[in-house]
């Protein structure tokens, strides 16, 4: 079995990136939310491209819509990249 740099022996295929095993890539508190199920505290966290809201307290879980795409922010960024700014 491969080994990673820090020693750690994952089966093939498994990076060690995974949800699973990372955990989220953000966690941060939910605006000021309370739990609709028990009125605790809300954190909102994200993995890749999904995000959701779930609660400390109780099995409470949502997802959240991805946010809207500024178009031209977008368009603006790849120009910079392309010509520098």
């Amino acid at each position: 079995m491969p080994t990673t740099p820090f020693g750690w022996d994952y089966p093939p295929g498994v990076t060690g990136g995974e949800y699973e095993i990372a955990g989220p890539d953000y966690e941060k508190e939910f605006e000021d939310s309370p739990c609709p199920v028990c009125g605790g505290i809300l954190m909102e966290q994200g993995y890749r491209h999904d995000s959701w809201v779930s609660c400390t307290d109780c099995d409470y879980q949502t997802d959240l819509e991805p946010p809207e795409r500024d178009w031209d922010r977008v368009r603006d960024e790849q120009r910079d990249r392309e010509f520098g700014a």
